[in-house]
């Protein structure tokens, strides 16, 4: 064999041996590849698997409890029946708590205080089951007719019956006029006294009812709600 034929020998198997090194290289990357691969896959399954294990664990122990939970409060009692805890829909008691039969005492007894303010608003003018007209205001001169000294005050009349209560209303400006003739005859000694005050109640009762109302007991009383001898 020839120096040539020796030299392109050594150069083939150079080649060969650089491809052999080359498909090593290859097949030991694709090696590592796959084994990370089958890592990482791994790592994966074994998280899953521990997510899962972990949630199944949790909700059998949630569900214990709640099963135990609802043991207690249905245990059978003395009597042989199983006592459920109140719900919702229990017809005998209310959301708040309050039986039907508190719920009608409590509706009864609004309709009876209802009933019975509209029954004194029907009397608006009564007080302690009497009925008075309220007269308004009177103010005047005592005794000359040019004096300086003068007398206000405001008179309710107490009656017998809406009838005359009525009446009365509908003639104020009548009885208003005897009440100012009656006054303005008085006085400043006549009226100043408690005593002449009382006094003057029961004549002011008598000429109402003897002279416009005829009749001796259609006003009852007379009352004084404000009384300014100036």
């Amino acid at each position: 064999m020839d120096q040539g034929d020796s030299n392109a020998a050594d150069t083939v198997e150079a080649k060969d041996s650089e491809t052999v090194d080359v498909a090593n290289k290859a097949t030991t990357k694709i090696d590592l590849k796959n084994t990370l691969v089958m890592i990482v896959v791994a790592v994966v399954a074994i998280g899953c698997a521990f997510v899962f294990v972990t949630r199944i664990l949790s909700s059998k122990d949630v569900y214990d409890i709640t099963m135990s939970a609802d043991a207690s409060t249905s245990e059978p009692s003395s009597d042989g029946t199983e006592n459920y805890p109140p719900d919702g829909n229990d017809s005998g008691t209310k959301k708040d708590g309050t039986s039907d039969e508190v719920k009608s005492k409590n509706k009864d007894k609004k309709k009876t205080i209802g009933k019975k303010g509209n029954d004194d608003n029907g009397k608006s003018n009564s007080v302690l089951g009497k009925i008075l007209v309220p007269m308004d205001s009177i103010v005047v001169n005592i005794g000359k007719v040019d004096s300086k000294r003068y007398l206000r005050v405001i008179i309710s009349l107490e009656v017998k019956n809406s009838e005359i209560e009525e009446t009365i209303k509908t003639n104020k400006v009548i009885f208003r006029d005897k009440l100012v003739t009656y006054l303005s005859s008085k006085n400043v000694s006549g009226i100043s006294t408690q005593v002449s005050q009382l006094g003057l109640r029961t004549e002011i009762k008598n000429i109402l009812n003897s002279e416009i109302l005829r009749s001796e007991d259609a006003i009852s009383q007379v009352y004084f709600s404000d009384f300014i001898i100036q």
